[in-house]
C-alpha cells in the first residue's frame, strides 16, 4: 500500500486551497486505501495558526492525521505558541520530507 505526505506551503489567504490541503489528508488516511498519511506545515501556511477560521479544521485533521509544523518558519511567523496550544510538534522540514521520501512515502503538495 502506499503512504502518503500532504504537504501545505500555500499562503491562507488562499484558504479554499489550504482547506482542501487540510481536508484532503483527512479523508486520504480515513479512506483506508494508503498504509499511512502524514500532514506537514510549512512555508507560508503556518500563517494559519494566527486564523481562527482554520481552527476548527485544523482540529478535526489532528484527530485524524499525524500533523508536523516547520521549526524554521512558525519561529520566523511568531506563531510558536499559537502552535504549541495544538500540541502540533515543530520539525526540520526539510529533514523529515528526505527520510519519509527514503521510507517510501510520496509528496503532494498545495
Amino acid at each position: 500500500m502506499a503512504k502518503l505526505v500532504v504537504l501545505v506551503l500555500s499562503d491562507p489567504k488562499d484558504q479554499r486551497k489550504v482547506f482542501t490541503a487540510l481536508t484532503f489528508a483527512k479523508m486520504a488516511r480515513e479512506s483506508g486505501e494508503l498504509e499511512d498519511v502524514k500532514l506537514i506545515i510549512s512555508a507560508q501556511a503556518v500563517e494559519i495558526f494566527k486564523d481562527s477560521a482554520f481552527k476548527e479544521v485544523i482540529d478535526e485533521v489532528r484527530s485524524a492525521v499525524p500533523v508536523m509544523a516547520c521549526r524554521m518558519n512558525v519561529e520566523g511567523a511568531g506563531v510558536v505558541k499559537e502552535v504549541e496550544c495544538y500540541g502540533i510538534p515543530l520539525a526540520p522540514v526539510g529533514k523529515e520530507l528526505v527520510r519519509l521520501v527514503k521510507e517510501g512515502y510520496e509528496v503532494i503538495s498545495f
